[in-house]
């Protein structure tokens, strides 16, 4: 007797709120996706710093340095004096020289093309191996460099919104929301839609599902939600 394999009801709750967030916000932004290690630098400044402050910072060490062997060579002081107004910015000048030392002692050159031929997880793995690389950070150099994987970025108002929907568990973290969030997403859905989706339930989070005072009766998934923890403003 063959059993036959049915959709997990969260699977469907998914592609409900996937198809909800596009009619209310549109078709998400497109942008120029950067090479992996560039990615890479980018996500390693980033953390817990607005997307215009780490984008700025980017782009003086873009100018600064002719390449990313420079930037590896050059003085952690020297790296902090250009990414000053991004947070821990002590730390995160010498957590980004020590990655891109770690990778290329591992691969006697600065790159990361190889973890093309890796499967989405192996190269989670690979980079969480590296200073300073969190999950959220190694699924943005999987997702939104040219290697373009299908690999899901997970920041804050993303938590917060799944936890609000109760599709994780209120105490997980983001690795911990990543392994029981992905294997639920629809398995016909490629790196774009990965990309997609994360920016659609960015959007919610920022702009109605806050983390004080949501905007509960303009979301278009209120009825979904499983665990409005406060008065809607």
């Amino acid at each position: 007797m063959q059993l036959l394999l049915m959709p997990d009801e969260r699977t469907n709750r998914l592609i409900t709120i996937h198809r909800r967030l596009f009619c209310c916000f549109g078709q998400p932004r497109l942008y120029f996706l950067l090479d992996p290690v560039s990615q890479l630098v980018m996500g390693l400044i980033g953390g817990k710093t607005r997307g215009e402050v780490s984008a700025a910072a980017f782009l003086r060490l873009r100018q600064r340095f002719v390449d990313w062997e420079r930037l590896r060579d050059a003085p952690a002081t020297e790296i902090r004096y250009l990414i000053s107004d991004v947070t821990f910015c002590d730390v995160k000048a010498r957590r980004l020289k020590e990655a891109l030392q770690a990778i290329t002692a591992c691969q006697s050159a600065l790159t990361l093309d190889f973890l093309g031929a890796f499967s989405v997880s192996s190269a989670l793995y690979w980079l969480e191996q590296l200073p300073g690389v969190g999950r959220k950070t190694a699924a943005t150099v999987l997702n939104f460099s040219t290697l373009r994987k299908p690999a899901l970025v997970l920041d804050t108002h993303h938590l917060r919104v799944l936890k609000r929907l109760g599709l994780i568990g209120q105490c997980d973290s983001t690795v911990e929301a990543y392994d029981r969030l992905v294997p639920l997403l629809p398995h016909d859905w490629n790196a774009g839609d990965f990309d997609d989706h994360h920016q659609l339930v960015k959007m919610l989070g920022q702009r109605l599902c806050r983390p004080i005072r949501p905007v509960c009766s303009l979301c278009p998934i209120r009825d979904l939600c499983r665990n409005v923890p406060v008065r809607s403003g």
